[in-house]
């Protein structure tokens, strides 16, 4: 079920920018503004984020980048006093806490997979949630419960945690053996 107002608070760059993008069988499911004329919007089948000007580093343009739900591992958002940033997350991403304050890669003004988010935050992390089931459900992951799976600092999803399972690995703090124990409890639901 697509959202028939999606277009709404979107900057007109960003609605052309989505619409030409968009294949025709493909349905808008809901949209995350952020600063600047920035936003997140997630379809039946893909996150495409939208980027605009200086503060993107797209001078005098614009830029979409689209990400398949299958190729993120999850979703974050980080909220402070007075900002925030959500950050969609992909397979050998540290998970940054993005930040207004940092610079290059960790700017969520400028990083690709980012958008700054000012407040309030409360419709942006009901989103997130939202999100974070997309990618679950494009993984096969079923829902633990339903509650909202979002916090003041971060949105934790299975796909998050099997992001930082594999990266206990890589670092060999769990053997390929732990590894594919704890990822099937993840995967199953299961605890301990």
């Amino acid at each position: 079920m697509g959202v028939t107002d999606w277009r709404t608070g979107l900057h007109a760059k960003a609605v052309e920018a989505v619409e030409q993008a968009l294949a025709p069988d493909e349905s808008v499911q809901l949209v995350v503004h952020g600063l600047s004329n920035q936003a997140i919007v997630a379809t039946d089948r893909r996150a495409l984020v939208f980027k605009k000007g200086f503060m993107a580093g797209a001078s005098f343009g614009s830029e979409l980048t689209s990400w398949t739900y299958r190729s993120l591992v999850g979703v974050q958002i980080h909220t402070g006093l007075m900002s925030g940033a959500v950050v969609l997350q992909g397979p050998g991403q540290s998970g940054l806490k993005t930040s207004t304050w940092q610079t290059d890669e960790d700017d969520p003004y400028k990083a690709p997979n980012a958008i700054p988010l000012g407040r309030p935050f409360d419709g942006a992390k009901q989103r997130v949630a939202r999100l974070a089931r997309l990618i679950d459900d494009a993984h096969g992951v079923a829902p633990r419960d339903s509650a909202p799976r979002t916090s003041s600092t971060t949105t934790t999803s299975a796909a998050d945690e099997l992001r930082k399972l594999a990266d206990l690995r890589a670092e060999g703090v769990l053997s390929d053996e732990e590894f594919e124990r704890l990822k099937t409890r993840v995967v199953s639901g299961r605890s301990g």
